[in-house]
């Protein structure tokens, strides 16, 4: 073989791989919180959670593959969802966030001109301390809607619950500083404020009910899922009472990019013409509550919390 065969030889198999990677279908990055079980976890080599089969079927539908940037959010108590979604989105870090709030507070014009990263997988040490142009958000269509709900203890269990007037006098445990300490606390101008129990962690509410040392707790049916998913269910027990206050969930994108966020939209309506959301929810063991009108709700007015 002659030196002149082998490069050309060379040459069409390079040829060849390049063609191959051009032929690669586009890769959707969206960023997932590293540790919000039932909706998104980690977890080594086998990440799971609704999230996580959520995007996957929604990139099958866009024919692109997928990859999750995770970072962390949620358990950092110096985090704001908002800057820290602006700040990867705006950084390039992900094209989408999962599991954004959609309220009028949440997608906003920032008024702030620049936002911090939060800590995510692959950060290397200066990128905690770099500051990245904010920009602005737009939001897909929802597809779930996260509930508070009450949780009553083995004792209490049958106690029926239609509104949370029906929790007077009972020891009522609440995580501190959350919107359910604020309901508790303001609920019929008070009513219930003499029997609520505040804890630093959803973790610490439901260990205090399984003791016996609370009658019941309002919580976000989310964190009662992953309790559930670590501890089992033993012991607890969700009534259905579910307060009128809560959020629809969707994904957070650049408003400069509105042909994804178009995109992912049909992908969410084919998947809930075909009933396919709720069988995820129960695979991952989320408690599914369908999306509610309007898609982007109002920021929650005090008055609202006084009532059911």
């Amino acid at each position: 073989m002659t030196i002149r065969t082998v490069l050309f030889a060379l040459l069409i198999g390079s040829a060849g791989s390049v063609c191959a990677q051009a032929g690669d279908p586009p890769t959707l990055t969206i960023c997932m919180q590293q540790n919000d079980p039932p909706l998104s976890l980690r977890a080594g080599d086998s990440p799971t959670g609704f999230d996580l089969a959520l995007a996957r079927a929604i990139s099958e539908r866009l024919g692109r593959s997928l990859r999750i940037q995770w970072f962390v959010s949620r358990d950092d108590p110096d985090s704001n969802l908002a800057k820290d979604s602006n700040a990867l989105l705006s950084d390039g870090r992900c094209q989408l966030v999962a599991e954004y709030p959609l309220t009028d507070g949440m997608l906003e014009r920032p008024r702030f001109p620049s936002v911090r990263l939060p800590p995510f997988a692959g950060a290397k040490p200066d990128d905690r301390r770099r500051w990245v142009p904010a920009g602005q958000l737009a939001a897909t269509q929802p597809y779930r809607w996260d509930s508070l709900g009450v949780i009553m203890a083995a004792a209490r269990d049958g106690t029926a619950i239609r509104t949370l007037a029906d929790l007077k006098g009972m020891k009522l445990g609440v995580q501190i500083a959350t919107l359910s300490d604020a309901i508790a606390m303001r609920y019929d101008d008070g009513a219930l404020s003499q029997d609520v129990v505040h804890l630093p962690d959803s973790a610490d509410v439901f260990a205090s009910l399984k003791r016996g040392e609370l009658d019941a707790a309002l919580v976000d049916m989310r964190a009662f899922d992953a309790w559930r998913l670590r501890h089992g269910p033993d012991g607890l027990t969700a009534t259905g009472y579910r307060h009128s206050i809560g959020f629809n969930m969707g994904f957070a994108g650049l408003a400069s990019d509105p042909a994804l966020i178009g995109q992912v939209d049909n992908a969410l309506a084919d998947l809930e013409a075909q009933n396919a959301l709720a069988p995820m929810a129960v695979a991952a063991g989320l408690t599914f509550v369908p999306p509610r009108a309007p898609a982007v709700s109002p920021d929650v007015l005090p008055k609202a919390l006084n009532g059911d």
